[in-house]
């Protein structure tokens, strides 16, 4: 039985019919051009706020896997963003204003990024 509200996103027609399953969303076939399409795509990735807290980790000098074993963000990922931040990166912005735009937005993540970033200020490795 045909969804009469939904649409091909490819031809824009209604004759569709239901075609089965994948990774549990339900696939549609359209009758006009013969594409298969799902109802809704979902974006894959981390979010923005996660990005520029790791580039702000990165930025104050905190290792590639120290930043992974705080976040839980591969280690490969933060490589590839600070690759593509450039030269922008090592601009460094007030790191106030840094930190109210990013309070704002996710608190729990910027919670952990700031109890490691004292952390790590805290201890000295090289005292002995």
């Amino acid at each position: 039985m045909p969804n009469l509200e939904m649409k091909c996103p490819h031809c824009q027609s209604e004759q569709i019919n239901k075609n089965g399953h994948r990774r549990g969303k339900q696939c549609y076939l359209c009758k006009s051009c013969g594409r298969q399409f799902i109802e809704f795509y979902t974006t894959k990735g981390y979010s923005e706020d996660a990005k520029q807290i790791c580039l702000k980790m990165y930025r104050d000098g905190i290792g590639l896997r120290a930043i992974e074993r705080s976040t839980g963000i591969s280690h490969n990922t933060v490589s590839n963003w600070v690759r593509k931040a450039g030269s922008t990166l090592h601009e460094r912005p007030n790191n106030e204003e840094l930190d109210e735009t990013i309070d704002s937005r996710s608190p729990s993540f910027l919670e952990q990024y700031k109890v490691f970033r004292n952390h790590l200020s805290s201890s000295n490795r090289w005292d002995s």
